[in-house]
């Protein structure tokens, strides 16, 4: 096939007159809008450029510099930088603009330039450091007298550049005790004084190790692990901390000592806390050489009592999860109730029958109802071996697995007789304490296990519904039927 030079010629043509048009229609647009802009920018940069930022004011000189996508200071001192508050200044930086020029003015001790109460340097990978001073503020517009630079042209620029300016080391440094997840928190220690409780978090949720052993409370451990990560430093009261500072401010020893460890961790690490003074408390993390002051409103949850760090609610499976239980009274006949696979509950043992979701479900409240007042963490041997045998009720329950084909958690909880203090003892075969809860809630759950028992008598004793004989299709409806064949 030959090709005619006249259409091709005409095609690229049009091309070429396409590609003229976006380059300078769209593409030059955008390079324009982006030169107006730098225009007004005082400081002009990429933020992926920058390197360094130094802020000179009546505080001194003080130093920031990049690695990767993490910020520190490194003048006057060594410190970690407080994300939020970098975060901040480079918005800052990045937002402020020229509002007005007044170009080489002879007298800048006017506009408090000569020399300036403070400047910013900009150091970035793309060109030579930027410097620009700061003056008095702008009598219009909460602005402020800025010596752009080159060091030649006054202007008007936005107060947030002034606010950088004024930032000093408090303002700037890390002042967390310590950077964590709380969820990801697999063990906690923390000591105080004569006391060590240790916690751990397997897959089935947080548990107590010493001083006994025992489920803890998620809620309260998460709080305090919240609270712990949200303390924040008010104060640096020693840079490098020598033994002396240490005994000074209450640390060696402290008054209390966390120890944390998170997934992906190599080693704990461990916050100390000295004593309290003004209204604040003195800490300390070990490996960091600074002693700071933070707010006393952690102490509370640092000295929470062992009985608030334990579990009380003695049903550990969820009762909108379960889907077994076995229940029986005084050493009888076990009810045992099993929810279908269309979601039905059935029951077998001392009643047999279909039973309403309804009822299984006030039979779970009302065990849940179990919530431990006191505990006896060293019950005699005797005491164990005689609720076991002889229990007023004995509960087994089984909740579905946490992931397909896994195993489904179990729980097997036995009840005594109420005491004369209207308390009754309830152990939790997988734990050796014994729970004192109170009496009263034995008598709720009797009274659902009667409910489903009566539930599915009446049941099996309601009579059947006779079914209608079908109608035969040759006779009409509300008609005899005929006395002999048709002729």
């Amino acid at each position: 096939m030959t090709i005619r030079p006249g259409p091709a010629l005409a095609v690229l043509l049009l091309l070429g007159l396409g590609t003229w048009v976006y380059l300078k229609e769209f593409r030059g647009a955008e390079e324009r809008q982006k030169a107006e802009a730098a225009k007004d920018m005082p400081l002009r940069f990429e933020r992926a450029d920058l390197q360094a930022i130094a802020i000179q004011n009546s505080s001194g000189t003080l130093r920031l510099e990049r690695s990767g996508d993490v910020w520190s200071i490194t003048a006057p001192l060594a410190s970690p930088a407080d994300r939020d508050a970098i975060e901040g200044v480079l918005t800052s930086l990045e937002t402020g603009r020229i509002e007005r020029r007044l170009g080489e003015v002879p007298e800048k001790k006017t506009y408090g330039l000569d020399p300036p109460g403070a400047s910013l340097t900009l150091e970035t990978s793309a060109g030579a450091p930027q410097v620009i001073g700061l003056g008095d503020a702008s009598p219009i517009g909460g602005s402020v007298y800025a010596l752009l630079p080159g060091g030649q042209e006054v202007a008007v620029v936005s107060s947030s550049l002034s606010e950088v300016a004024k930032k000093d080391l408090l303002g700037l440094r890390d002042k967390s005790l310590l950077t964590f997840d709380p969820w990801k928190i697999k063990s906690l220690t923390i000591e105080r004084g004569k006391e060590t409780v240790a916690l751990l978090k397997p897959d089935e949720g947080w548990k107590i190790e010493r001083p006994i052993e025992a489920p803890a409370d998620g809620p309260t451990i998460t709080d305090f692990l919240s609270a712990l990560e949200r303390v924040r430093a008010g104060r640096f009261v020693a840079e490098k901390a020598a033994d002396s500072d240490r005994k000074t401010y209450g640390l060696d020893p402290p008054a209390a000592r966390v120890t944390l460890l998170q997934e992906g961790w190599d080693t704990s690490k461990t916050v100390l806390l000295g004593k309290e003074e003004a209204g604040t408390r003195y800490a300390e993390t070990a490996g960091r050489d600074p002693i700071v002051t933070v707010g006393s409103d952690i102490w509370p949850k640092v000295t929470t009592s062992l009985f608030d760090l334990r579990r009380k609610d003695l049903l550990a499976v969820s009762q909108y999860r379960t889907t077994a239980l076995t229940a029986a009274l005084d050493g009888g006949e076990a009810l045992v109730l099993a929810k279908q696979q269309d979601g039905a509950w059935s029951a077998s043992g001392l009643a047999k029958g279909a039973v309403k979701a309804d009822t299984i479900d006030a039979l779970l409240r009302a065990i849940s109802e179990l919530k431990a007042v006191a505990f006896d963490d060293q019950p005699s041997e005797t005491l164990r071996s005689s609720l076991a045998r002889q229990p007023t009720l004995d509960l087994t329950l089984e909740q579905e697995a946490d992931t397909e084909g896994g195993t489904p958690r179990r729980q097997h909880l036995i009840a005594g007789t109420p005491m004369k203090d209207g308390r009754m003892q309830v152990r939790d075969m997988a734990w050796s304490p014994i729970a004192l809860v109170d009496g009263g809630v034995l008598a709720k759950i009797k009274e659902q296990i009667e409910a489903v028992v009566k539930e599915t008598s009446e049941t099996a004793a309601a009579p059947a519904t006779p079914e209608t004989p079908p109608a035969d299709p040759g006779t009409a409806a509300g008609s005899a039927p005929p006395d002999g064949p048709p002729d």
